[in-house]
């Protein structure tokens, strides 16, 4: 396998051998791959099977003409650079030549001096063409990923590499394998190609054996001779290791079909900057992890906190959490509002950490101002998450939870679906839970108490919808309450209760 850009691969074609010669003779010094026709069929057939950067072709031979050579080439070739050469220049030549493609337009005779000249500058352009190619797709891909910050999801940002990896290397498949950088387990893979059978040869786990003692950040390239359709290709397999601070982090894997045995370095540099890319955003969503699981940890030692002052809600985060998911999934919410379902459910009593014990836990009537204090605790559970990032998914189950389906609710006094939905569906589960709760001053109610409140009540204090969809879980025996309360509950008292609602009077 060689990278094109190494050294540039030159065909002269003239049917006058002399010129060849001369040309051949001229450029020995320069560090080209030289080759050099007299006969214009055999250079044609040169041309499409093997790899060109620049062509210096005569304009007239015989029955052949330059613009064959010129048009060929472009088709297998089509950043190549191509020269023209005659001796019988008319403008409306140069005009016709330019204008199908050909790089630049030489009159016999020549200097040798300006056939060098023009031919670096031919080589020249194309490496700008091919590294525009290149970095235009780059920026593209830049653009996106820039855009996703802080919220990036990391197997959308990973899938994004591997289809630009496969976009700007034409390849028919690309793989990507994430590893764990302490323990070497795979972590996730992402993967995308012409054909599913394509997905276990860039998906290899073996691959990253290649680079477990090695820092280097050099791709492994090898590549075998195939026959498709009749016509001699190439197959290349690249895997482009994934370091970030010396530690392997994963691999990426092409499997490329091509005409001629041979990558460009521009196509091996734009992998190395999809790599380091993917690097950095590996590394990244880990420390993220990192600090979300620290977060995460000090959430559930401020709802112990809660609980511990709280003698009434022992145990009550735990369960409003199970049932509010239980809602949420069966509403068909994606696994990141899922996630935030369940820290805006451990979160929303927050604020309570602000209410002195003497309000709190008061065993008699509160007075009109302890009454206050403690219809704002959704106020105060805002103030304490409010400038952490990460708490911001909470904000909605903190102020909305104790919010009214017909406007009678508190803090904000919304009504109807002004009403953020995790609100909603928070003051379900937590009304609840709160009925079926065994308490200090009493036995926790029956099922049927619970489900004649949600009833009476759904479209003055509870979204209908909302209920609805509760009920149906209970019903159907999807939420395991008897896990929940550690007792038996009768499931059929809902559909009864149900029953006697819709009932003509």
């Amino acid at each position: 396998m060689r990278i094109g850009e190494d050294k540039p691969s030159l065909l002269v074609v003239d049917d006058e051998k002399y010129i060849c010669g001369i040309i051949v003779e001229a450029l020995a010094s320069e560090n080209y791959e030289t080759v050099a026709m007299s006969d214009p069929a055999e250079a044609l057939a040169y041309i499409e099977n093997n790899p060109v950067d620049l062509v210096l072709t005569d304009l007239v031979m015989g029955e052949f003409s330059g613009i064959q050579v010129l048009e060929s080439t472009l088709t297998h070739h089509e950043d190549a650079a191509v020269i023209l050469m005659t001796a019988h220049p008319t403008v409306q030549t140069a005009i016709s030549v330019l204008k199908k493609g050909a790089f630049d337009f030489l009159i016999k005779p020549f200097k040798l001096e300006l056939l060098r000249a023009t031919i670096r500058r031919g080589l020249s352009h194309q490496r700008i063409v091919r590294e525009n190619l290149h970095l235009r797709g780059q920026v593209e891909f830049l653009k996106v990923a820039g855009t996703a910050g802080a919220e990036v999801d990391i197997d959308e940002f990973l899938s994004m590499v591997v289809r630009s990896c496969r976009k700007e290397m034409s390849a028919c498949a690309a793989g990507l394998i994430e590893v764990n950088p302490k323990t070497n387990e795979i972590v996730r893979r992402a993967c995308e190609a012409e054909h599913e059978s394509l997905h276990a040869v860039v998906l290899d786990e073996s691959t990253l054996e290649h680079f477990n003692f090695t820092k280097s950040s050099k791709p492994i390239i090898s590549s075998e001779p195939i026959e498709e359709g009749g016509m001699q290709m190439s197959r290349i397999y690249i895997s482009q290791p994934i370091f970030s601070r010396r530690k392997l982090h994963g691999v990426i894997n092409l499997l490329i079909k091509a005409r001629f045995d041979r990558l460009t370095q521009g196509q091996i540099n734009v992998l190395n900057i999809l790599a380091n890319s993917a690097a950095a955003t590996m590394t990244n969503f880990a420390l993220y992890q990192d600090l979300r699981q620290s977060y995460l940890q000090a959430i559930r030692g401020l709802a112990q906190a809660i609980e511990a002052r709280d003698e009434y809600t022992a145990g009550h985060t735990d369960r409003v959490s199970r049932l509010a998911e239980s809602i949420a999934r069966e509403l068909g919410w994606s696994e990141k509002s899922i996630e935030a379902l369940a820290m805006g459910c451990t979160l929303h009593d927050i604020g309570k950490i602000a209410i002195p014990d003497s309000v709190l836990n008061k065993p008699g009537k509160l007075t009109e101002e302890e009454h206050k204090l403690m219809l704002d605790h959704p106020n105060l559970g805002l103030n304490i998450i409010q400038g952490i990032d990460l708490f911001r998914p909470a904000e909605p189950y903190i102020v909305s939870h104790h919010e009214a389906y017909d406007g009678s609710g508190y803090p904000l006094g919304l009504a109807g679906e002004d009403i953020p939905i995790e609100g909603r569906l928070l003051s379900v589960a937590d009304t609840f839970d709160a009925i079926v709760t065994d308490r200090p001053y009493r036995k926790g109610a029956d099922l049927d108490v619970a489900v004649s409140e949600l009833i009476k009540y759904k479209g003055k204090q509870f979204d209908p919808d909302l209920v609805e969809v509760f009920l149906d879980l209970i019903a159907d025996g999807k939420i395991d309450l008897k896990t929940l309360y550690d007792r038996e509950f009768d499931l059929s008292v809902v559909n009864e209760i149900r029953a006697t609602e819709t009932a003509p009077a």
